[in-house]
């Protein structure tokens, strides 16, 4: 243990000596000390000259001693500095005098060296920080000097060359007395810009400590590191003097080698900054996250000797960032689960409900008693409400989890208006409504928008202005406005003559499960998700559902939607080639139709729902089936169910499109109960010509199989009325 303090105690000791000795003014005073030493040794011999050398080393070295104390701000070693530097230039006074007494001419000269070289050391020795104690002390050393110098000019040389040897002699003293008042200027300055360094650098450290922050500095040329206190506070290590290598051992293994390498960049100029985030250890053993940030610091000739750096304790913030990632990983795991809970429930309910609903519109169109007829009525109306409920309720969850997304394709928004009208023709003849639709002549032929959201949201306004209107008409006014670059804001504004709203019920009217009153809620039901769906669908595509409405007077609803216009359309063979020019191509008579679905039920109702189309049909239990029914026999379209045994529907599709045949073109509408956000579009992109959800609706499906057999479709309703 002795040993090991001895030897903690010498590089201590170097340590020391460097601080105070190791400086231009300590080597250039002991050089001149050596020099007149010499010159005393050849006048008054060794021994003389030797204890003079001791006086004048010793006294030098307590002033240095000394002058670095008082730096640190020790006043006491200032004063006795003071005393010490006098007592030191009277030494070398004294060896000037005596090499004077001599009488020799060359020993003059070595004097008045003696005094001038050391009045020039007094001036750049560093203990200038009162003019008149600087004087002071360089008037013990210049005073000797002039007399001297006076004495040599009058003794040898007559009055005409002595006068202005004389005033050459006062004008050296002159200049070294401005020398050391313009060196006393500066070094003020220079105390001045020390102390507001030191001033600053307080300022930084009390701010980092105030922080909680770490401050270091690497010393390279020392290979000494010196932390701020509040470092060791912060990682609990004891006080002590550290290395370079010891603030590296003290980073955790696995960013040990990153750092050294940022730092080594550093001091080879490589590199601006140092910025990682790292593990440290801590004293009592426990591993904290840091983050470094570091910046090394230029010298005079270019080196980068001199590295600051601050640690920041990210210990806290990576906790909670860990507990938000596991929080939000939670999250999207609950809400992932929820959506396949949502979607399984979808599909199961949807299955069933698409043979209830598909018999119950089959019944319809047979010859049934008026109250077989009231019964089926019914059936179709409840299950219908139960579609719409179960839609909706699925796109507030997507909504909600911002998983909806708006696909725009070009298209002839006419038509599809046309199309819609057409859904609720019969349901507004029912009630003795007159449905009208007018739109502007100079209306864009093609836009591209979503036509699946923008059905959803007109069909929602039309249902409601129907089911709240007892008489009169329901109207459609379409317009479109261009903002420029072919953007155009459309405008679907339906009003009614329905009951109307108040104020009051206006300003709940969007709010999710809300109804106008509880009164409204039994006599006409619903679920209150309808508008509010559509007013989010509505801001989602650039625009918004606004309403104005006067109790007992009806409704007016504006829905607006961005659309860009779209290129027209590429000329496409409108009929099937193979009945070209028979009177039937306006009609789905004769057309065949391979009808793959593992659920007998499904298949008897799309059969059904078919039958009045007079198509031909040819059933398929899986996939795999259909493929080998389509490779051998002539079909115009294919309606394939998505779930199925042995070769589902994503594999029957993708199987078809690769075949390189020319029933592998052939037009395929996806049935599926798959009704979530994105599974058209994933179908589509899979192949699909088109998709229709389950519980199938007869009129859709109808108006699919038009629409990508290319035939015109029969118009069910009066003509669409046009105006400006």
């Amino acid at each position: 243990m002795q040993a090991q303090t001895s030897e903690q105690a010498i590089p201590r000791l170097r340590d020391k000596l460097r601080t105070y000795f190791h400086n231009s003014t300590t080597y250039l005073g002991l050089t001149l000390v050596a020099c007149n030493a010499t010159a005393l040794t050849f006048y008054f011999g060794a021994t003389l000259a030797a204890v003079w050398m001791v006086l004048a080393a010793a006294g030098l070295l307590g002033v240095v001693y000394l002058t670095v104390k008082s730096f640190g701000g020790d006043h006491t070693a200032h004063r006795r500095s003071i005393v010490v530097n006098c007592l030191t230039i009277a030494t070398w006074m004294a060896g000037a005098i005596g090499l004077w007494s001599t009488g020799e001419p060359a020993a003059w000269v070595l004097a008045i060296l003696c005094c001038s070289s050391w009045s020039m050391h007094v001036i750049f020795m560093g203990q200038r920080s009162k003019l008149l104690t600087s004087l002071g002390m360089l008037a013990i050393a210049t005073v000797p000097l002039l007399a001297f110098m006076l004495l040599s000019a009058w003794s040898y040389f007559p009055a005409w060359v002595a006068v202005p040897t004389s005033i050459a002699s006062l004008a050296m003293i002159a200049s070294i007395a401005a020398s050391a008042q313009i060196s006393n200027q500066n070094f003020k300055t220079l105390q001045l810009a020390i102390a507001d360094a030191a001033a600053n650098k307080k300022r930084l450290e009390f701010a980092i400590e105030s922080a909680g922050d770490g401050y270091l500095e690497f010393d390279i040329a020392a290979n000494r590191l010196t932390p701020l206190s509040s470092l060791f506070t912060m990682t609990g290590y004891e006080r002590r003097e550290l290395t370079i290598e010891d603030g590296f051992g003290m980073i955790h293994p696995d960013e040990r080698e990153e750092a050294i390498a940022s730092f080594e960049r550093l001091k080879s100029g490589a590199s601006e900054g140092w910025d990682q985030e790292l593990r440290m250890r801590m004293a009592d053993g426990s591993v904290r996250w840091m983050r470094m940030r570091a910046r090394a610091l230029k010298t005079a000739d270019g080196s980068f000797n001199e590295v600051i750096a601050t640690l920041v304790d990210l210990t806290s913030s990576k906790a909670l960032e860990a507990e938000l990632r596991a929080a939000k990983e939670a999250a999207e795991a609950s809400s992932s689960a929820k959506s396949q809970f949502l979607a399984n429930m979808s599909h199961e309910i949807r299955t069933p409900l698409n043979g209830v609903l598909g018999m119950a519109q089959a019944l319809d169109g047979d010859e049934l008693a008026p109250a077989q007829k009231e019964k089926v009525a019914i059936i179709l109306d409840s299950g219908k409400s139960l579609t719409a409920l179960l839609n909706d309720v699925l796109d507030l969850t997507k909504i909600e989890a911002g998983k909806l997304e708006i696909s725009a394709v070009p298209g002839d928004f006419l038509h599809t208006m046309k199309r819609t009208r057409q859904l609720f023709q019969a349901q507004a003849e029912d009630k003795g409504l007159e449905l009208l639709v007018r739109y502007d002549s100079n209306f864009p032929q093609r836009l591209a928008y979503d036509p699946v959201r923008v059905r959803q949201c007109i069909g929602n306004l039309l249902s409601n202005a129907i089911k709240f209107t007892a008489k009169g008409r329901v109207e459609v006014a379409i317009s479109a406005k261009g903002s420029g670059a072919g953007q155009h804001m459309v405008s679907v504004e339906i009003s009614d003559t329905g009951i109307g709203m108040s104020p009051e019920t206006v300003g709940k009217l969007f709010s999710v499960f809300t109804q106008a009153d509880s009164a409204t809620t039994r006599k006409f039901g619903g679920s209150g998700l309808g508008l509010a769906i559509s007013r989010q669908l509505a801001r989602m595509m650039g625009g918004d559902l606004v309403v104005e409405s006067r109790e007992g007077k009806g409704s007016i609803f504006r829905l607006t939607f961005k659309a860009q216009e779209a290129a027209p359309a590429a000329a496409t063979e409108t009929v099937l080639a193979r009945r070209s020019g028979d009177a039937s191509k306006r009609s789905l008579r004769g057309v065949r139709v391979l009808l793959t679905d593992d659920n007998a039920i499904n298949r008897q109702v799309i059969k059904l729902f078919l039958a009045p189309q007079g198509c031909d049909i040819v059933e398929a239990a899986n996939g795999k089936e259909a493929l080998d029914k389509a490779a051998s026999g002539d079909f115009d379209v294919m309606l394939l169910d998505i779930h199925m045994p042995v070769m589902d529907g994503k594999e029957a599709i993708q199987r078809l499109r690769a075949a390189n045949q020319s029933w592998s073109k052939m037009p395929v509408i996806a049935l599926t109960a798959d009704a979530m956000s994105g599974d058209r579009e994933k179908y589509l992109a899979l192949g699909m010509t088109d998709y229709v959800s389950k519980p199938v609706d007869q009129r859709e499906l109808v108006a699919k199989m038009y629409s990508v057999l290319k035939l015109e479709a029969p118009d069910a309703a009066p003509e669409v009325k046009t105006g400006t």
